[in-house]
């Protein structure tokens, strides 16, 4: 995405206006330091801070329109994001503890979308701790935990579950006058469905800000499993709804998930889907083997570096399987986790 380009939002005068957001980090900010801003959904470097001393980090981002953004301690996905904010123009002061950074200062919708995170970071630790206990009835019981513990287990798991996602449901509809939903629709898009996105979008007010715009294709070039050249360009935007699968076959989870994406694949090819399948292999044999037994008609590409392939580096890919869902014009709209049921719920939203 340019994120710098004019984006004139509903209701705002076709005139370019530019706003700066001074953004400070405060606290334990440790090692390495955040230092730099992200693009918010897709981890592209805005820029590295301006000042950076013992305990503040100060970022001042020229814009031409709000939008989320990360700040981070890597311009990658090698270390746990410190914090998301809107640079609104309003100064923003985060504060750092115990390793997790927080909005303490900031415009009202700033305010909001840090109350809403800490919400949800409350039941995620609620999770965690759900996880140890049935981590340690494993280690006492092994295979043979108590039906009775174990629907206890399941019941509260889910209940925790409904909870988060009513949580990011409240404050995307809470906020329809300002962008803090623009945080939780690239985050959750997948799991609120096409009704709710549909419903939502007709009346949001920035329901055309540049963040909610699938991003585009990043063309790379690779080898088929016949060493022909090939782009990935050859295959997305080419009017049909592509699933671009990063696997290989020394990944035990990638194949796995091959059976279901086959059945998926067989059941709306016809209606206009393709998969293109991007292998982080080191060797021709292995890739050419795996794709044999697993019985893999659709398209495949790679350069054989494994982990030192270039897609990993212009995907920020850093664990696999993962998988990007194009669009007909070569936009993405799911993110990279689309795997088990809820890939094919997902593409019967499209095609049923």
């Amino acid at each position: 995405m340019t994120l710098l380009a004019t984006l004139c939002l509903a209701g705002c005068v076709e005139t370019e206006t530019r706003t700066s957001t001074e953004i400070k980090v405060v606290g334990e900010l440790g090692e390495p330091k955040p230092i730099y801003l992200n693009t918010f959904g897709k981890l592209s470097p805005i820029q590295q801070a301006q000042s950076v001393e013992d305990s503040i980090i100060t970022f001042v981002l020229d814009t031409t329109e709000a939008f989320v953004v990360v700040i981070d301690r890597c311009i990658d996905k090698s270390s746990p994001l410190v914090c998301s904010v809107i640079a609104d123009g309003k100064p923003i002061e985060v504060t750092i503890k115990d390793g997790v950074g927080e909005i303490t200062k900031g415009s009202e919708q700033n305010m909001k979308l840090a109350e809403a995170r800490s919400k949800m970071r409350d039941l995620e630790s609620q999770k965690d701790d759900l996880r140890n206990e049935y981590r340690a009835l494993r280690e006492r019981y092994g295979e043979d935990i108590p039906e009775v513990a174990e629907a206890d287990a399941d019941r509260r798991w889910e209940a925790i579950e409904g909870e988060i996602k009513d949580t990011y449901t409240q404050a995307i509809l809470n906020n329809a006058d300002n962008l803090v939903p623009i945080y939780f629709l690239c985050k959750f898009a997948n799991d609120l469905g096409l009704e709710f996105l549909e419903s939502f979008m007709a009346d949001y007010k920035y329901k055309d800000h540049k963040q909610l715009e699938g991003a585009e294709v990043v063309d790379f070039v690779a080898k088929d499993l016949e060493g022909r050249e090939c782009h990935l360009t050859d295959y997305v935007g080419k009017g049909k709804y592509v699933l671009v699968d990063f696997w290989a076959s020394w990944c035990g989870p990638c194949c796995a998930e091959i059976p279901n994406i086959k059945a998926n694949y067989e059941k709306y090819k016809e209606k206009g889907f393709e998969v293109v399948g991007v292998s982080l292999d080191y060797k021709q044999e292995d890739w050419e083997k795996r794709v044999q037994e697993l019985g893999i008609t659709w398209p495949q590409m790679s350069d054989l570096k494994g982990w030192d392939s270039d897609v990993c580096g212009l995907y920020n890919i850093f664990a696999i399987p993962q998988v990007l869902l194009y669009d007909p014009n070569g936009k993405v709209i799911a993110n990279p986790w689309l795997h088990g049921e809820a890939l094919g719920q997902k593409l019967a939203e499209i095609f049923e």
